[in-house]
Order: C-alpha cells, then structure tokens, then sequence
C-alpha cells in the first residue's frame, strides 16, 4: 500500500476544508453566467442557485478594485445590453423577480459613484429622482458662515446639479472627519425588493482646507458634515450651484421667503434649532406661512424632550428627509429621520398635524427612547408613548383616537384574554402590550412617567440594568415608587415577568389593579395574589 507524504496529507485538508475552490473571478463569471441563463417570472427565484448568485455579486460589486478585468467586462457588455432593464425608475422600478437586473444595476450604481469629479456626469435617472435641475436655472456662489459647535448636516444653502462639478472653498482648516456631502437621500436602499432608484445616490468628500471640487451624477443639496465636539466657525463658500430653498425659523422673514420658495433647485429645507424637514420643492412653493408650521414642529420636539426628562435645548436639530423609497419599514429612526415621499405632502400640512397624526411622532420617538427602560418586546411598544404624549397634548386626541391597528378595541380584548385565563403580555400583539402603558397613564397621568425616565437620566453607570431581567424589575420597582402602589400583581396579570425579590420588595406599597378587572375571569387580584 503506497504510504502518504506530509504533503498529500495537506493536500487532502486543504480540500476537506474548501480551500480549494474555484477562484474568486471564475465564481463571479459563473454566477453571472447563472444569472443570464435565468428567465424571471413574476415573483422572485426560488432556486438557492440563483439566490446564491444575486447575493454574491450584489457583494461583490460594491467594492470594483476587487473584480477581475473580465468579470467587469462581462459586466459591461450586459450592462450595454440590458440598459432599460438595469435602469430603476419610481414609476417603473426594478424588483426581486429581476437579480441579474438587480447586480447590473447595482453594478453601474458603484461605477458611477466612483467615477473622478471632473470625469463625471448627470446619471439618466436623475432626471425622475432626486429631480431634474431647469434648465434656466442660474448658477451662482454662496458664502456661508457654519457654526461648528452644532454636529451634523449644515445646509450650505445650494444644490448640485446631476454630474456637474461645485467649488467649496474653506476658509480655515476643518475640525477632523469634517466632510462634504452632495445629496440629502443617503439611505442605501439595496437590501429592499423594490428599488426605483438606485441604491445609492448620495456621495461624501474629505473636506480639506482651500478648494474642493465635488460632484455626484445624480445632484443634491449640498451640505458640510461636521463631527460632535467640534468648535468655532468655519467660512464656506459654494460656486456653481443652483438656489435651493430655505426657510430658517426666527431668520427668515416673510418678505425673504416669498422669495426663497421659488428657488430652482428641486429640494427645499424648512429648518429650526430642533428640527429640519428636506421635501420635494414642490411642497413648499405655496407655503404661505412656514413659521406657523416649524412652530408646531418645535412644540413636538419640545414635547418629546418633556415626556424623555431631557432639556428641550438640543445639540442639533433632528432632521426628517422624504425618499422615494428608504431604507427599512414604511419609515424609520435615525440621522436623518427618514419617509416616503408620499409623506412630504403632510410633512408641511399644518392641519393634517394639528388633526394628529402617528408615524412622524413615532420615529421622532426611537429618537428620544432610553434602552434602559425599553426591554425584549418593547422596543416597537414603548416608543409610542411619544406618539401617545404628543397627540394627546398637541393635537388634543386621546389613546384610543389616534392609531389604527385595533388600537381602541385593545380593552376589550384584554378582558376577553384575561378571562379565558392568558396573559396578555403573550400575545406579542403590540397595540395589547401598548394598552398596558395606556392603563398607567390613565390612572397615573404622565408626571410618573416623566419622574421615572427623569432617574433613568441621572442613573450612574453602576446603577444602569445589564440585562432585560434587571430592566423588567427596575421599570417595575422605579414606577411603583413613582405612583406610590405596588404593581407586582398588576405586571403578573399581564405576564411581564419580574423577579420574586423585585415583587417583594414593594410589600409596603397598597396594590393596584384596574377597577374593572375583578369582574372578569374571577377575582383577579386574589388570583395574582395566590
């Protein structure tokens, strides 16, 4: 029998384990292969061969330096083939039933963004999304003044039309991570099924004292990034952009904005201390009185700074940016706020707010929530309490006129469960677990909730919950201290669990239940008592 050398033997493991496989380029060229042969049909492929492929290009071309000259030649050859395929519009966008549309797609997206300034131009579907640039629109130049203590986004009050390149001169040197960015639509939208823009249309520069050329194919407003902890001012300013409307609370007047409303560029901004809204042109050019409008979206944000226990001065204004298509969800948290452009339209519509509303004030309040307070199921639960806070105080509507997932039969099913002896905590049905918090306010009001995330605020690190145990029992414990009445068997009831020792250790406190819990499944307290 013919003994093995020490090299056989590697050999052999290298196999074993998959090392040598195919290299990167030929498994590129063989899931594009994949890809051609593939004919879509209505609804996205069910083969994991195709999945498998979409899914490896789709990585792979968002970093060009790392494919092979003939995987981005084959990329190119199909891309000239199959350029309306590839090509992603609102009214016509590309979708999962399409993958090798999807990977030429994204594909061009990554080549164009990383096409150098000067060599750069106006991508076809600029046109349909951010906008299309008229095309008598002036270019002019702009100097702006930034006050650096404030981090985030400064609008430098200009856009960039599609492929064209701007000037920004600073003055001074930038603070460090100080960058450019030409696009307020920076969400990257490739992980989503429909895509009727590219995935990514927003693009950053190192900004860097003197001169800066930056251009982006598909245009935007135009802004410098400034990091936390930065301080002073810096001198900008823009040549070569189209005026972009703005509205600044407090700055501009009425006469002034008359004026701004009609600027050219296809993306407006409405802005206070506290927070800025980026819509469509179109939804402001007949906005008569903006002032009245972030009036109100102040009060919001001083009402959400109210409920958190968190001063209503900021260290920047939150921002709320309509898209075309985002991201994550219908909307969702973050910097910046992000919604659909269908959206915009309420955005600015003054009676629409006042009338309440729920999904701004839902995002708005991811923002303000505390992970502290916020345990396993309650992240899409506890931040309605924003929503409920605001409606309520702003807009006069109660809890049980304002969402509309069942919201206002929630009572009655809760009896119904409690009555066939669940818990209602198990349904994992989040307008149930929300009706929980409602019966706290409805017999508590709001100050409990204020006082306690008031100490979640002040809690020294030492202090802070490591785990959702400790999280559970200290809402239970910090909130029954609030309202003055032992909760333990209101949360058992419910089925939140807390420990045995958080219960005990509110023995002192008189129990409370709802008034009409008694009266359904038995004597309810005597129950959770044993």
């Amino acid at each position: 029998m013919r003994a093995w050398s020490c090299h056989n033997l590697d050999m052999l493991l290298l196999v074993a384990l998959g090392l040598l496989s195919q290299s990167p380029a030929q498994a590129d060229l063989d899931a594009l292969t994949a890809l051609e042969a593939y004919a879509p049909t209505q609804s996205a492929p069910e083969a994991a061969s195709i999945r498998d492929a979409e899914a490896r290009l789709l990585e792979r071309v968002r970093n060009l330096t790392a494919l092979s000259p003939e995987v981005t030649g084959r990329l190119d050859e199909l891309l000239s083939e199959h350029v309306e395929r590839s090509t992603p519009l609102p009214d016509r966008p590309i979708r999962p039933n399409d993958p090798l549309a999807r990977v030429l797609c994204a594909y061009e997206n990554a080549k164009v963004l990383s096409t150098p300034v000067g060599e750069t131009k106006a991508f076809r579907t600029a046109t349909h999304f951010p906008g299309a640039v008229p095309e008598d629109a002036t270019r002019v130049t702009r100097t702006v003044n930034v006050g650096l203590a404030v981090p985030g986004r400064h609008l430098l009050v200009g856009y960039a039309a599609p492929g064209e390149v701007v000037t920004v001169r600073l003055q001074q040197a930038p603070p460090g991570m100080t960058g450019l960015r030409i696009g307020a639509h920076s969400d990257d939208i490739q992980r989503r099924d429909s895509w009727p823009r590219p995935p990514r249309i927003s693009k950053r520069f190192a900004a860097r004292v003197g001169e800066n050329r930056i251009s982006n194919p598909f245009g935007g407003l135009i802004y410098l990034e400034v990091p936390p902890g930065s301080r002073g001012s810096l001198t900008v300013e823009v040549s070569n952009v189209v005026p972009a409307a703005q509205y600044v609370r407090g700055k501009t007047s009425d006469a002034e904005w008359q004026l701004e409303r009609q600027a050219p560029a296809p993306w407006a901004e409405l802005a206070t201390d506290k927070i800025i809204l980026t819509v469509p042109s179109s939804e402001i050019r007949d906005l008569d009185d903006p002032g009245k409008l972030m009036a109100f979206w102040d009060d919001v944000m001083d009402a959400c700074a109210d409920l958190a226990a968190i001063p209503r001065t900021r260290t920047r204004p939150e921002r709320m940016v309509a898209d075309v298509q985002i991201s994550a969800g219908y909307m969702h948290a973050g910097y910046p706020i992000m919604v659909p452009t269908g959206e915009a339209r309420n955005m600015v519509d003054l009676a629409h707010l006042r009338n309440g509303t729920w999904g701004f004030f839902h995002e708005i309040g991811h923002n303000h929530q505390n992970p502290d307070w916020t345990f396993e199921g309650t992240s899409e639960v506890t931040v309605n309490l924003f929503s409920l806070y605001v409606n309520e105080t702003l807009c006069g509507k109660r809890w049980n006129q304002v969402w509309s997932a069942g919201f206002h039969e929630s009572p009655a099913r809760v009896r119904a469960l409690l009555a066939e002896g669940k818990k209602p905590w198990d349904t994992g049905d989040l307008a149930i677990r929300l009706y929980m918090y409602v019966q706290l306010r409805e017999k508590f009001g709001w100050e409990p909730f204020k006082k306690v995330f008031a100490e979640y605020g002040s809690l020294p690190a030492e202090a802070r919950p490591k785990n959702d145990a400790e999280k559970r029992d200290q809402w239970l414990i910090r909130f029954s201290r609030a309202v003055g009445r032992n909760l333990g068997p209101f949360f058992e009831a419910w089925g939140v669990p807390t420990s045995d020792s958080a219960r005990a250790s509110l023995r002192d406190l008189p129990v409370w239940l709802p008034e009409d819990w008694d009266s359904h499944g038995g004597n309810l307290e005597a129950a959770v008592l044993g």
